[in-house]
């Protein structure tokens, strides 16, 4: 809820973005919000979706890098949440998730990456 609400503020303007030149929608906003301290960890993405519901969070991002340090930063700062991601670069038929299962992430081709849980 904490992550859903933060977001909603940038995106309608109540709090400015956290960093000089950064968009509403970057990602960093939220990190920076919750306190953390993001140091050399790469955060280069806008969240293009975020919506909650049935205790579910679902955040799509645009990424400049196939994989950021955002969801890493998440759970850095809540012990239980638990993320599941995909990322997918078509352009370079790349496609990584943690998804073993395919229980949430049901269109990914069948030759994608499955990454360790704690990648």
């Amino acid at each position: 809820q904490e992550i859903y609400d933060l977001y909603q503020t940038f995106i309608q303007k109540e709090r400015p973005a956290m960093e000089e030149d950064e968009a509403d929608d970057w990602e960093g906003n939220i990190i920076l919000a919750l306190g953390v301290d993001y140091g050399t960890c790469n955060l280069c993405g806008n969240i293009k979706k975020c919506e909650l519901s049935e205790g579910f969070l679902y955040i799509e991002a645009e990424e400049l890098a196939l994989i950021t340090d955002f969801r890493v930063l998440l759970k850095n700062r809540f012990k239980d949440l638990e993320i599941y991601f995909a990322t997918e670069d078509p352009e370079n038929e790349t496609y990584v998730t943690n998804d073993t299962d395919g229980k949430y992430f049901h269109d990914l081709p069948d030759d994608h990456f499955i990454a360790p849980l704690d990648y």
